[in-house]
């Protein structure tokens, strides 16, 4: 006999409405301020790259005193690992349309998304609609109401296939109705502008950006026998290679450690043997100390006690087109000069110069490369001091200056728009 569907009551839906945040109204204005929404369809319950862009870029456009920006979220909230940092700044409106009870899992399809964002506009028009994710940004596309504001961000995927005609032209539709086409880096500029002929001219640079100045910065002169690493665990970033990196240098440097903050474990298709492999390397690995999912500013502590980073691509599992990618695991070590281990892409040699003391061409060239960046002060200090100092063209107010004149026009072109 099939399952009875189960019909919502009168009573689910007042408790649903109860249990509904308010936080729909939008305060109002004043006229000459800048109004930005930003979305993504990342879960800022997990601390990952994509939560840690939406942060990132929060603050970023928070760096001009006159920007609000409107948050709508993706997900329920179930931890403040990064809400709760965002609530509480000034000028930041957080947008929570799903009940406290109900379905954890009940994220907003892109239809949802696009609705309501389109109904806060209606409240309060925004200047410039930021949006991440190309199925997103493609919807929004459609959208005659959002047309013209759009900021459409990394509609080039490292994942997609950048041959494929149906992506290209969808790529067009989407540049041709946003204001901007955003991408992270002069080098994904380049492809994007290659690739999508209808985003010649307004492609604009919005990288990932990082805090101004934190309570600390790895001590270059002081070399410290730890490996670090942030983020999460796919084949691209080869953790089982570098726990493997560990157990070989342990046996000349028993005291060396690995400290992991991370959680977000893949389940990949076809094997089924990967999340219990990672879990049990985190578990059980002799050296090994897993911290776990932290903030963004207690990862910053954390990685500012010293030590060498590891920041290492396995393209096996990966697309080329990551060589573009501004890596916000890059730009977290950077930020306290943290020595670091990375791969020599076009983007990251932008970034810390070709001359960068660490940079690796192949997997195999991680151990000894360790080896002497955990032996050699000279070495340590020169890649430490590297890094800080190419991690200055990131922070908030410095991204923010280069987008400012975007900002301001956009909000000027609404005051001279008749209501």
């Amino acid at each position: 006999m099939g399952r009875r569907l189960r019909v919502a009551s009168r009573a689910d839906r007042l408790l649903q409405a109860v249990s509904r945040p308010r936080s729909w109204r939008l305060p109002p204005l004043p006229a000459e301020a800048v109004r930005v929404l930003l979305y993504s369809p990342a879960n800022l319950n997990r601390v990952s790259g994509s939560a840690i862009w939406v942060e990132s870029v929060a603050e970023t456009l928070l760096a001009g005193p006159n920007v609000w920006v409107t948050l709508p979220l993706h997900a329920p909230v179930r931890r403040d690992l990064i809400t709760g940092t965002l609530r509480r700044r000034d000028r930041l409106d957080i947008v929570d349309p799903h009940p406290r009870l109900g379905n954890p899992r009940a994220w907003l399809s892109v239809a949802q998304a696009l609705d309501l964002i389109e109904r806060l506009d209606r409240s309060r028009p925004f200047d410039a609609v930021v949006l991440r994710s190309f199925a997103v940004c493609l919807a929004a596309a459609k959208r005659p109401r959002l047309r013209g504001r759009l900021w459409s961000c990394y509609i080039l995927e490292p994942e997609r296939d950048p041959e494929d005609p149906t992506y290209r032209s969808e790529m067009g539709r989407i540049a041709e109705a946003s204001r901007f086409v955003v991408v992270q880096s002069e080098e994904m500029r380049d492809l994007v502008e290659d690739l999508v002929p209808e985003a010649a001219g307004r492609t604009i640079l919005l990288p990932p950006a990082i805090p101004a100045s934190g309570p600390h910065r790895v001590d270059p002169g002081r070399l410290v026998h730890r490996l670090l690493y942030t983020g999460k665990f796919h084949p691209f970033y080869p953790f089982e290679l570098i726990t493997d990196l560990l157990t070989e240098l342990r046996r000349e440097m028993p005291d060396l450690e690995l400290h992991v903050a991370g959680e977000r474990i893949f389940h990949l298709p076809g094997d089924d043997s990967y999340a219990p492999r990672i879990n049990r390397l985190l578990e059980s690995t002799p050296g090994l100390v897993w911290h776990g999912p932290l903030p963004r500013t207690e990862t910053a502590r954390l990685l500012a006690e010293g030590g060498v980073g590891l920041s290492l691509w396995d393209y096996r599992f990966g697309s080329h087109l990551n060589d573009f990618v501004v890596s916000t695991k890059l730009l977290d070590y950077a930020a306290v000069g943290l020595p670091t281990i990375l791969m020599r892409t076009a983007t990251q040699v932008s970034i810390l110069g070709d001359d960068y003391p660490l940079f690796i061409d192949g997997l195999e060239e991680a151990l000894p490369l360790l080896r002497r960046a955990l032996t050699e002060p000279d070495l340590y200090r020169r890649a430490a001091e590297r890094t800080y100092e190419a991690s200055r063209r990131f922070t908030y107010p410095a991204v923010h200056a280069a987008i400012r004149p975007y900002l301001e026009a956009a909000a000027a072109d609404r005051l001279r728009t008749p209501a």
